[in-house]
């Protein structure tokens, strides 16, 4: 009976040291697993504040990091794959929304995947454990095209916003520069419109007037150091009181049937939280938003073109955008992810070039029409580069200026928006009512040729004094010297002016000729080496490329590294 006993009692025995010893197993197997994990994420999470195009430096980060935790890539039994993709709810399958980055698509996360053989004690052979982490970065850029702080230095601001905005301003130089310089997060705006995600920011319906006051409040509320902050407070409320041509509301958000202020494109909205903007590039597009469309408006009286007096109209065919978002070629569309464009516009300029004395008529006053359509030029955010500095961080934004056309002849009766650009009306020198009209025989056309994308690179510290560059100098000088050249030897030869007298009766010039050849052509030399340096500061107020590529750089904003799978 005693020995019959022991057999179950050793079975029972024999029972408990299998599942102890395979507990031990067990436990080792969780203990490896979650070492592993451990190491994954610290791996991926390491790896994503270096991506770069190539995966390079994410994949050696990934190595070393793997390696301070105990963990041999290279050792007998263990493996560690690196991938470098695009996190993005948008474009990518859940659960993970992870894909491998295509060609040109800027990499957004890293994919950390790590293998290793974990022998059984005591329960068999060994099995292949395997453990995989996601982090993401999310490296935004914020630009305009077209507008300088240099061109704030020729006063035409206040005309300008006087023009778009029927405001009576008459703020510093200074004031604008400071606001310039300014910066606001987006989330500062979209806590000051009362809104709680980016997209319900960019749905938000306003006015130029209610933009500044909104930037007041995120002005008045930002985390951002700003030792010039009255300074710009007071230019802002002076912008929104002064507002009265126009209550056009327009969405914050750019969209393809709708004009806004801000194009943003990433992964998720609330990705773009802390990119800055400048409050007066974000207002100068405002203004001309609330303009687009609309029949030509006059700028005043005050242009000066190397001594000459000249009266300038402005019209805006289309607005220009500002960019917030990440680089790179979204693969769904094949086109850049964040881009801005410059306006396009029209500018009607009438010239004064003399009052000579013509014979038997009297003095008379030469006038030279001129006419400008800036079409958009575009650019992208190429790639960032985040680093341990901001100096060593940089944004890389490639650029297409926009064309021009160019004539000189009257401007159409027709001026409203939607007609093409028109170069058919031959121009009016001379204009005396019931008494005498004096016109060239034809209009001169002249046209910017499309020239080739330049590469901008910019350092992450904003705002600096390189946050404005350029890949060439404007052509408008250039191209209108050609039409006017033109004009000149046009007007030197047999028939070149058509007179007409008292309101219709045409005559050959006779004894005007040498009289008003002789103040016509001086006057056009002296109108070419001025034109550029006046026209081309309007120009960039505006937002406007045309031959040269500039860029405002407002924001690099490196994401912090965060696991998401």
């Amino acid at each position: 009976m005693q020995r019959g006993a022991i057999a179950p009692i050793v079975a029972l025995f024999m029972t408990i040291v299998v599942a102890a010893l395979g507990a031990l197993d067990v436990g080792n197997v969780f203990f490896v697993r979650r070492s592993l994990q451990r190491t994954v994420d610290l791996a991926a999470l390491a790896a994503v504040q270096t991506i770069d195009d190539t995966c390079t430096q994410p994949t050696a980060a990934a190595r070393a990091n793997a390696a301070a935790n105990g963990f041999d890539p290279d050792a007998a039994g263990q493996a560690l794959a690196v991938v470098c993709g695009r996190w993005d709810p948008k474009a990518n399958a859940g659960p993970g929304y992870f894909a491998a980055a295509n060609a040109g698509a800027q990499a957004n996360a890293v994919q950390v995947t790590a293998q290793r053989t974990v022998p059984y004690f005591f329960l068999g052979p060994a099995r292949q454990m395997t453990a995989q982490a996601t982090a993401k970065a999310t490296n935004l850029g914020a630009f305009t095209v077209g507008t300088t702080l240099a061109q704030l230095q020729n006063g035409l601001v206040n005309s300008l916003l006087n023009g778009l905005l029927g405001a009576n301003l008459s703020l510093s130089v200074a004031s604008y520069e400071s606001l310039a310089n300014a910066r606001v997060r987006m989330r500062d705006l979209m806590a000051a419109a009362g809104v709680g995600t980016i997209d319900q920011l960019l749905a938000t319906q306003i006015n130029v007037a209610q933009l500044a006051n909104l930037m007041v409040t995120a002005l008045s509320t930002t985390s951002i150091a700003n030792a010039d902050l009255q300074t710009d407070l007071t230019t802002l409320q002076a912008v929104a009181g002064g507002v009265t041509a126009t209550t056009a509301q327009f969405p914050l958000g750019d969209g393809a049937d709708v004009h806004g202020v801000f194009a943003v494109d990433a992964a998720t909205g609330q990705s773009v939280l802390d990119a800055t903007v400048s409050p007066f590039d974000a207002l100068l597009v405002a203004a001309e938003i609330a303009q687009a469309g609309q029949p030509p408006i006059q700028l005043g009286t005050g242009l000066n073109i190397a001594a000459l007096g000249a009266t300038l109209k402005v019209q805006i065919i289309e607005p220009p955008v500002l960019a917030v978002g990440e680089a790179g070629i979204d693969p769904t569309t094949q086109h850049w992810r964040t881009q801005a464009h410059s306006a396009q516009v029209r500018l009607y300029l009438n010239v004064a070039l003399g009052t000579p004395s013509l014979p038997m008529i009297g003095s008379v006053g030469l006038n030279l029409p001129l006419s400008l359509e800036a079409a958009p030029g575009t650019a992208w955010l190429q790639a960032t580069r985040c680093a341990a500095t901001k100096a060593a961080s940089a944004s890389t934004i490639g650029v297409q200026p926009g064309l021009a056309n160019v004539c000189v002849g009257d401007a159409p009766d027709d001026l409203s928006a939607s007609q093409p650009f028109s170069c058919t009306k031959p121009a009016t020198i001379v204009n005396v009512t019931n008494v005498l009209r004096v016109t060239a025989n034809a209009a001169v056309p002249a046209v910017v040729p499309e020239t080739s994308a330049a590469t901008l690179t910019f350092d992450g510290v904003t705002p600096s004094d390189d946050d404005y560059g350029s890949a060439d100098a404007n052509a408008v000088g250039s191209v209108l010297a050609t039409a006017l050249s033109g004009l000149a030897a046009s007007l030197s030869q047999p028939n070149g002016l058509n007179v007409a007298l008292f309101g219709g009766v045409s005559l050959p010039l006779g004894l005007l000729d040498e009289t008003l050849l002789a103040a016509l052509l001086p006057d056009l030399d002296v109108l070419l080496s001025g034109i550029d340096l006046a026209i081309d500061p309007l120009l960039q107020l505006l937002g406007v490329q045309v031959g040269v590529a500039t860029i405002h750089d407002l924001s690099l904003t490196c994401g912090a590294a965060q696991l998401v799978d």
